[in-house]
Order: C-alpha cells, then sequence, then structure tokens
C-alpha cells in the first residue's frame, strides 16, 4: 500500500522521494500552500529532527543518539531549537521554490552563516571534510540540513527542484530528467487520476 510515510524506530517520518536532505526537511510539513495546521507537521519533538538527520547521512549514529539524550536532558533547549526548525522551515521552503521576499531570504541566509560559522575543515582518513566544532550541541541538529541547503541553493540541481502539485501536498524533489510531475504516482498521482475521473463521470450525468 503507498503512504506517505515511513516508520524510523518508534518514530514517523515523511518517506524520503525529495533527493536532497534539505528537501526531506521541507517535506516534514505537508499542506504547503494551505494554511498552516499542526497535523501536517511530522516534526513533534527534536529527536524525530535527529533522526532524520541520520536517515539522510547528517550525523552519525553515535552523533545522533548523542544528541537525542542531550534533548532529554535539556527540554526547554530542544523546545526552542524545534520552534526554530518549524519556523525556518517555511522560508526555506520558500527559497528553495524562488518564492522568497527579502526579509524570508535573509532570514535563511543569516541561519546558513551561523551554521557555517561553527563548521571547521579537518584532514583525516576520509579526507577532507567539513564537522561542527566542539561537543555536540542541539543546534548541530538543524544546522546540519542548512549547511545542506546552501549547498543545494548554490549547485546546478537547484533547478531541478519541483514541487508536487497534488492536493494538500507540495512536497518537493529533484527533478533532474523532467519526466516526474508527482511525490509519488502511487499517491498523489491517483488521486489527481480518481479526482479527474470523478469530475468527467459528474460532467457526462444528464
Amino acid at each position: 500500500m503507498a503512504t506517505w510515510w515511513i516508520t524510523v524506530g518508534d518514530r514517523v517520518l515523511p518517506k524520503q522521494i525529495g533527493g536532497h536532505p534539505a528537501l526531506e526537511l521541507c517535506n516534514t510539513r505537508s499542506g504547503w500552500g494551505e494554511p498552516y495546521d499542526d497535523r501536517q507537521n511530522y516534526l513533534r519533538d527534536l529527536t524525530y529532527l535527529v533522526t532524520l538527520g541520520e536517515l539522510n547521512g547528517l550525523l552519525s549514529h553515535d552523533r545522533a543518539n548523542t544528541l537525542i539524550r542531550k534533548a532529554s536532558r535539556e527540554p526547554q533547549a530542544a523546545s526552542d531549537v524545534l520552534a526554530s526548525t518549524v519556523s525556518l522551515r517555511a522560508d526555506l521552503y520558500d527559497a528553495l521554490t524562488g518564492r522568497s521576499t527579502s526579509a524570508g531570504f535573509r532570514r535563511v541566509a543569516d541561519a546558513i552563516a551561523e551554521a557555517r560559522s561553527r563548521q571547521e575543515l579537518v584532514s583525516d582518513s576520509d579526507g577532507p571534510h567539513w564537522v561542527f566544532k566542539g561537543r555536540p550541541s542541539l543546534k548541530e541538529s538543524l544546522d546540519c540540513f542548512l549547511v545542506a541547503a546552501s549547498d543545494l541553493l548554490t549547485g546546478q540541481r537547484f533547478s531541478q527542484i519541483e514541487g508536487c502539485p497534488g492536493s494538500d501536498c507540495g512536497w518537493l524533489f529533484l527533478n533532474g530528467s523532467g519526466r516526474r510531475r508527482w511525490c509519488q504516482m502511487a499517491v498523489c498521482g491517483n488521486r489527481a487520476k480518481q479526482a479527474a475521473y470523478a469530475d468527467r463521470s459528474r460532467q457526462a450525468q444528464p
């Protein structure tokens, strides 16, 4: 059965259909273009964001477990980071779809610059790469997505971003082939087909 979600441990997260971590973060909300309803939000607490980061290869398993334990010990700080994430997610969605206001884009740019400032370039057996400085911070659960978003916003794949036109959806995905229309043909595509068939049937009635 086609669904919008997956289960990771005891957490329900959106099915990973975007093709990039920044898009998967935006897809933790459904119903883009509609008035916000918290029931459409998959980020029930900060541990969901941490789990999403690990699922997308932005956080190691050990780092993710450390952040989950830290979130349990510091519930107010975790709640503050989650609130920042939910607020910034809308600005990021607009930036990725080319709909930003100047103020919204500045909020994204400032958040990315701040996230970058908490990184340093190191070289080890894996070669040169960026890491976050010092002990794990709860902000890292959002920062890792912001750093990934900066690469997408400034890279060639930015032009491949599409939004699903499905009713009550708006999920984002990379459309490198130019032939993809729906987030999932088996879900939003089929719903559209059924709605079109029902409309034709009504019009055909005497």
